[in-house]
């Protein structure tokens, strides 16, 4: 989400790298806490307020890193996946309380729910790709199908790292489950990070036949030249290394 001179300012100071009046100029006290506070958190440093960093100054984080190392390769993840890996580990409150993070992407959805026991998984994969500054599909928000069901995004004939997948479940017609391509283990399961997994943002073994799985890739952005198993790093559902290194 977009954010402001005056926000960038407030959450310099309440980290401690801007001492100035927060009067929304974009003036060398604010460009100098600016790159400071992203050398802090391994970012590129430079006098930009993307996605990753915007995530960062809010929830006060060290945000993911660009790129997964599998094999001796880099995998350069897309802003998106990023922003997904930063949220690994987030989960539902049990009781009358609800996770304050899922009920903001709801209202930032447009969507009508007030509580963390509606099934995220859909949400979650919006939220993301919403954050990233790309558009989503336009209703079923809330629907594990929601992007087959309205046609979205560029269809892939194949899984690449960051599509959106997403899978039937058996015997049940019109429901499912959606979630990123994080990589694949080594058995050729699709390994996907995603919402309402176990109640929570997590890494999670998929058979893309047995689920009849199709992968998306959201709009507004180029889509991979290259896609299947052997375009993918191997991980675990411990997750991936990941490095900023060039």
């Amino acid at each position: 989400m977009h954010m402001t001179t005056k926000e960038r300012q407030r959450h310099l100071k309440r980290h401690g790298f801007y001492l100035g009046r927060i009067d929304g100029i974009n003036g060398p006290k604010t460009k100098a806490a600016t790159i400071a506070f992203k050398e802090s958190r391994g970012l590129r440093a430079r006098d930009y307020v993307g996605p990753v960093t915007a995530l960062a100054l809010r929830k006060g984080i060290q945000p993911a890193a660009a790129n997964i190392a599998s094999d001796g390769e880099r995998f350069p993840m897309p802003t998106w996946l990023r922003l997904a890996y930063s949220h690994l580990g987030l989960r539902e409150i049990v009781g009358r309380h609800h996770n304050a993070e899922i009920l903001g992407w709801w209202e930032r959805l447009s969507l009508p729910f007030k509580d963390d026991e509606t099934p995220w998984c859909a949400g979650f994969v919006n939220a993301m790709v919403q954050a990233a500054g790309l558009p989503i599909v336009g209703k079923n928000r809330a629907a594990a199908l929601g992007w087959r069901w309205n046609g979205y995004g560029i269809r892939l004939d194949g899984p690449a790292l960051g599509a959106i997948m997403s899978m039937e479940r058996p015997g049940k017609p019109g429901s499912g489950h959606m979630t990123f391509v994080a990589g694949c283990d080594k058995n050729g399961n699709i390994m996907g990070l995603g919402g309402n997994q176990g109640n929570m943002v997590s890494i999670n073994p998929y058979s893309p036949t047995k689920r009849k799985a199709q992968f998306h890739w959201p709009e507004g952005t180029p889509p991979p030249s290259v896609t299947g198993l052997r375009s993918l790093p191997v991980i675990t559902s411990g997750g991936a290394k990941l490095t900023n290194e060039a």
